[in-house]
């Protein structure tokens, strides 16, 4: 019989797609399937004790965190430190029985040793074959060298010797070490921890404290005297197991015990620190839950317990911040690695960004308005040296101004003297000369007679006084000798004229190598040496005048004094009557120079000019200005 190739083709189709749909679903079905493990936890204490609370937090979040493997999670609390321990134990065995009744129980973690003790005694008769995860101070040697099946864990060593070696060299002085480990109802305990703190007693003294009551341990440790530590581990007297008597848990005994002691006080368990304990070497309760909780996620995924060895935990230096500034510890000083609880921090560790970002906003801003303040300064600046520079030129224009007309009145003050000389003086001379010259050509006499001659005497006298005051005027206007001779000595010349003709008495002087001075600066020189003696004869009735003319490296130093009234220069600026000081100040100006003038009245008045050797290019190149 021939099958249809067609018919094979359809049915390989439906396989092909039957197992694409079982191969995409199968998985899924698979997680659906996979059933919720149940673990367990059994705690010693009650649910309020201290630690306990942190432990189970940290056991639940490390299992509960594997997507993969779903857990069912409870919490179970023996109780039998508050209760006797017989009691407890069979009445939690009895709840547990009722409550998980067809449940099986995959894994049990118990804290504590009391947990473990309870865990293995009632393991056949409540979760059969279910391993064990523990976390105790105290394991059975069964259990360390593997005879009991099924059970690992973590192992919290006793580290009382770490904890006090560690307070030893904190407090270098102490003298006595008051240990406070007091629990009869835990075999061995008291013993455990008194062998291990021998090995101090060459160093310090060990006192152990052993009271039968509260009140009395806390009456004796209020009598502690200075240089001493505490060392508390725990205190649970058999009194405190009576119905009449609160119970109460280490933390809270521990706190008493600090408050009452005058000494700082050092602990070995966790649940201490925060009650007025410094700090200890410690097995961190988050870091112990979270590995059982890791020994116990291992168990669920398949790893069998015997390849689980019993582990141990670390111990941590933690401090109490606000004890370690109470007792004045160096922060530096403890160990590396502490970790530092109840650390108030500082304004700079809490707000430290925002300071930051203050400083440099206000930094900024601060630039900003320096800057502004800074371009502000510039700009007054600016304004002002424009004020002052337009009140500069307004002034220099009025001076300009006002010498333009004073020198107009010169001017024509000087051409009318000038024609006055001329018209008064040599011209009268000139008439009669020309009126003598007349008669002698009328004269009848013979031109050797005594009164002819003395016509001739006459004429001869008056010509020679002539000729001598048109050369005054003409060396008064521009003298011959400051163009062929130079400066000083025409200087020299001039004083000595002045000298004589006005009854004073001129010293000049002259220092250095004059020669090669430019001609305008010689004549710029002259001018102002030439006004300089006109004003102290005409306005201040000077009678002693000394003028020197010396080389001061490029320049040449002009200076005039005289014995004359003086004047307050600054009022004669104002009143503008000083022509001869600004045309003094003018020429020196034209040429470069600067004019210095000291005088007050009745003190005499001394002008200094300063100009260079050369004049400067921009003076020009002509003398519009003599």
């Amino acid at each position: 019989m021939t099958i249809p190739f067609r018919t094979v083709s359809r049915d390989l189709t439906v396989l092909a797609a039957v197992f694409v749909t079982l191969a995409v679903v199968c998985p899924s079905a698979s997680a659906q399937a996979q059933t919720a493990r149940t673990v367990m936890t059994i705690h010693w204490g009650p649910e309020t004790f201290p630690g306990t609370p942190a432990l189970d937090a940290a056991i639940r979040d490390t299992l509960l965190t594997q997507a993969n493997l779903p857990v069912n999670y409870f919490a179970e609390y023996l109780e039998s430190e508050q209760f006797p321990p017989e009691t407890a134990s069979v009445a939690l065995r009895d709840y547990i029985e009722k409550k998980f009744q067809g449940h099986r129980i995959d894994l049990v973690i118990a804290n504590a040793s009391g947990a473990l003790q309870f865990a293995r005694r009632f393991r056949d008769e409540l979760f059969p074959g279910a391993p064990i995860v523990f976390s105790a101070a105290t394991v059975p040697r069964e259990v360390l060298d593997h005879t009991s099946q099924g059970i690992t864990g973590v192992r919290l060593d006793v580290v009382f010797s770490e904890t006090v070696e560690m307070a030893l060299t904190l407090h270098p002085s102490v003298k006595r070490l008051f240990v406070i480990a007091h629990a009869p109802a835990a075999d061995g305990y008291d013993q455990q921890v008194q062998s291990a703190l021998q090995r101090f007693a060459d160093r310090v003294e060990l006192v152990y404290m052993k009271e039968r009551t509260l009140p009395e341990l806390l009456a004796a440790v209020e009598a502690i005297p200075r240089q001493s530590l505490i060392f508390y581990t725990r205190y649970a007297p058999l009194a405190m197991y009576s119905s009449i008597e609160r119970t109460m848990y280490p933390d809270e005994i521990g706190g008493l015990i600090a408050k009452a002691g005058r000494v700082p006080m050092y602990a070995s368990s966790e649940i201490s620190i925060g009650m007025g304990v410094v700090g200890g070497m410690i097995r961190p309760i988050d870091v112990v839950g979270t590995r059982v909780g890791e020994m116990a996620r291992q168990i669920l995924k398949g790893t069998p317990t015997e390849a689980i060895p019993i582990d141990t935990v670390p111990t941590t230096p933690i401090f109490d911040w606000r004890q370690v500034k109470r007792w004045g510890i160096d922060p530096s000083k403890l160990p590396p690695g502490s970790r530092i609880l109840f650390r108030t921090p500082s304004v700079w560790e809490t707000y430290r960004r925002y300071i930051i970002g203050t400083i440099v906003v206000v930094t900024a801003q601060l630039l900003l308005i320096a800057g502004l303040l800074r371009q502000r300064e510039r700009r007054r600046h600016a304004e002002e040296t424009i004020l002052a520079r337009e009140a500069s030129l307004r002034t220099s224009f009025e001076r300009s101004r006002q010498l333009a007309g004073r020198l107009i009145n010169a001017e024509e003050t000087a051409r009318a003297s000038l024609a006055r000389d001329l018209h008064d003086d040599i011209c009268q001379r000139l008439a009669s000369m020309s009126m003598d010259v007349d008669a002698l050509r009328t004269s009848a006499g013979d031109i050797r007679d005594a009164a002819t001659q003395h016509a001739f005497d006459e004429l001869a006298r008056d010509t020679d006084d002539t000729l001598n005051e048109i050369r005054r005027l003409s060396h008064d206007l521009h003298p011959g000798t400051l163009r062929v001779l130079g400066l000083a000595p025409a200087l020299r010349a001039h004083c000595a004229e002045v000298a004589q003709r006005h009854n004073v008495l001129v010293e000049f002087t002259t220092e250095g190598d004059l020669g090669g001075l430019h001609p305008d600066i010689a004549d710029c020189l002259f001018r102002i040496a030439q006004e300089s003696l006109r004003n102290g004869i005409a306005h201040a009735g000077a009678q002693r005048f000394s003028m020197s003319l010396a080389s001061a490296g490029d320049d040449v130093v002009l200076t005039v004094a005289d014995d004359g009234r003086g004047f307050d220069l600054e009022a004669a600026r104002r009143s503008g009557k000083g022509l001869g000081l600004v045309s003094m100040e003018e020429r020196a100006r034209v040429i470069g120079g600067e004019v210095e003038i000291v005088t007050r009245p009745q003190q005499g008045t001394t002008i200094r000019v300063r100009a260079p050797y050369e004049r400067p290019q921009a003076a020009g190149a002509h003398s519009d200005w003599r």
